[in-house]
């Protein structure tokens, strides 16, 4: 087997110790490059190849022109492509897994390096490999792919009072559908000032005046970002005249609150300002007849807990938006 490794310095002996359990010949090519001039030039001479191995350190691209590359790539050659991305930028992980490529290796540490070098090279890393690694859904239901191209869904998300989840819903449901192949903004829309601290704690990745984390984008409301998302997630914080205001001109309103005595009160008001249908999802109680249970999950970004809520309400978007989900 005839493996072509594009490497930095840094990473250039990772793959060596394969050569002593497998008839495997690396061809490395060491320093930096311009990854879609490299494929587009070489793509002729790549015949007797069966895996090209990348190093995300040693490519001068963005991450966009790198999918670009990859996607032209995959349309003309059948070849093996293994990318090694030890920092986890989470959107490029993302990106890849939506154009089929599965074979994503990003440990650091020796043992975990070797083992996925291994299932990568010898084998092939398994979609739910890697989708689990990275806390993705692998579909709506088995066998199905959403299509959210051409549409642009606004959901808002309210507390009715502080401290009942609703940063932690509207966090939650943003990444359950970059998870399911949307492009996703949530946007801080409120003055809590919660963003910068939950970004600094999770060593968020920075994207201009805002933050790049398991596939989504965290913005500030007035952001300059000029991405068209497919789904813009807005936290609305505690309910307010002006919060009530955006809830009304969302697509898909969420309301959060609690169930205790001195909690209902708020809910009721609530009841009375809104005019239109909303989504209501309760904190912590099995006791609900016209809304959701919200089991508690303190991880800001692990919708797994409450996947059947958020593929519930992903349902009614789906028949407002004409969504396709294609076999």
């Amino acid at each position: 087997m005839v493996v072509l490794y594009l490497t930095s310095k840094v990473h250039m002996n990772i793959l060596d110790f394969l050569k002593e359990k497998e008839e495997l010949v690396i061809q490395k090519y060491v320093g930096e490059f311009d990854l879609k001039d490299f494929l587009s030039k070489s793509i002729q001479r790549l015949g007797h190849v069966q895996a090209i191995v990348v190093d995300r350190i040693c490519l001068i691209n963005t991450e966009e022109i790198i999918i670009d590359a990859i996607r032209a790539f995959k349309s003309l050659s059948k070849i093996k492509i293994v990318f090694y991305i030890p920092n986890e930028e989470q959107s490029l992980v993302h990106e890849l897994i939506g154009l089929g490529i599965f074979n994503i290796i990003t440990e650091s540490e020796v043992d975990k390096l070797k083992k996925e070098i291994e299932m990568c090279l010898l084998e092939d890393m398994t979609e739910k490999y890697i989708k689990d690694k990275f806390d993705l859904v692998h579909d709506i239901k088995e066998g199905t792919l959403i299509d959210f191209k051409g549409k642009q869904i606004t959901i808002g998300v309210v507390g009715a009072q502080h401290r009942v989840g609703t940063t932690t819903v509207t966090m939650q449901f943003a990444c359950y559908l970059s998870s399911i192949g949307a492009k996703v903004s949530y946007v801080e829309a409120n003055d809590s000032g919660h963003m910068k601290l939950i970004a600094e704690h999770y060593e968020m990745e920075k994207n201009g005046d805002g933050y790049l984390y398991k596939g989504v984008a965290f913005e500030p409301l007035n952001s300059k970002n000029e991405t068209e998302f497919e789904c813009i997630v807005y936290d609305l914080g505690v309910f307010s005249k002006k919060a009530l205001v955006a809830l009304e001109n969302v697509q898909i309103p969420i309301v959060c609150g609690g169930d205790k005595a001195f909690e209902q009160n708020y809910m009721e008001v609530i009841n009375k300002e809104i005019v239109n249908h909303y989504f209501k999802i309760i904190n912590f109680s099995e006791d609900i007849k016209d809304g959701y249970y919200l089991k508690f999950e303190p991880c800001l970004f692990r919708f797994r807990t409450n996947k059947d809520i958020f593929e519930d309400i992903f349902t009614h978007i789906q028949s407002h938006n004409k969504i396709i989900v294609s076999h």
